[in-house]
């Protein structure tokens, strides 16, 4: 993300850009984080577990557009999220398949009423083993990393771009950093000049 905000900034530098990620650095997104890196996988966990993190992900949004993204768009900042609200969908839709029936629409839902609904979302496609092998080398491998589930979660952020796809731009990530941070932040301006 700060390469496609670097680049946003080079070509309209008076406008103030916020980079910003879910989980937060909050407290609920800290307590995320931490349930991230020691759980081995969602196999283990128990369906009221399972809703539980959901909702940490939900309070953690909350609060991440209380305290950061509605200020910051209040005020004409660009806000860069690395992961928002279709994240938590497309990857907690996975965790909740056989609990709930049609879980991506059942979270969307949920959200419907109080989420702030990008103007744009860049959808960064990687074939799932390739990230992992990317991320190979990376010190503390969270739950979410493994192939299977990431293929899962592929085919929940498809859907949801099929679905969408006046708000959803698809980029290339094979392609080497600097070509992935162009690609987005010719996107981004694109969107800013309309």
């Amino acid at each position: 993300m700060p390469h496609i905000a670097r680049r946003i900034a080079e070509m309209q530098p008076k406008r103030k850009i916020v980079l910003t990620a879910e989980p937060t650095s909050g407290e609920v997104g800290r307590i995320l984080r931490a349930g991230l890196k020691e759980a081995s996988g969602d196999e283990q966990a128990s369906p009221a577990m399972r809703m539980n993190e959901l909702f940490l992900f939900m309070a953690d949004h909350a609060e991440h557009l209380d305290q950061m993204v509605l200020p910051s768009l209040k005020v004409g900042a660009v806000v860069l999220s690395d992961r928002y609200a279709d994240s938590t969908a497309a990857y907690q839709g996975v965790t909740l398949e056989g609990i709930l029936p049609h879980p991506v629409f059942w979270i969307q839902e949920v959200f419907r009423p109080w989420n702030a609904v990008p103007d744009m979302t860049l959808l960064f496609l990687l074939d799932p083993e390739r990230a992992l092998k990317r991320l190979g080398s990376r010190p503390g491998k969270e739950k979410f990393e493994r192939l299977e589930f990431l293929r899962s979660v592929e085919k929940n952020f498809q859907r949801m771009a099929s679905a969408e796809p006046e708000r959803f731009v698809l980029i290339d990530a094979a392609q080497d950093e600097e070509a992935v941070a162009q690609d987005a932040a010719g996107a981004v301006l694109d969107l800013l000049s309309r």
